[in-house]
């Protein structure tokens, strides 16, 4: 789910100024791009605007992940 492959130590220095949520998120697993929606139910979550809020935004902020189709934010 990590954008680029930035390597351990310099994504391990990034991530420990990150929330726990964020981190939760780090975690899910996924071999490809994984939409919001397998994101919010991996975390076992049900309430979409407080994932992005604290889970989505906080990581895409940090460049901890990036979206697939960086000029349609909304798609699916």
């Amino acid at each position: 789910m990590p954008g680029a492959n930035t390597g351990g130590v310099h994504l391990r220095a990034r991530t420990d100024q990150v929330t726990d949520q964020v981190k939760a998120l780090l975690k899910v697993p996924g071999s490809g791009p994984l939409s919001a929606m397998d994101c919010v139910k991996a975390l076992g979550l049900s309430h979409r605007p407080t994932f992005r809020k604290n889970y989505l935004h906080p990581a895409l902020e940090a460049g901890l992940i990036e979206r697939t189709i960086p000029e349609k934010p909304n798609s699916r």
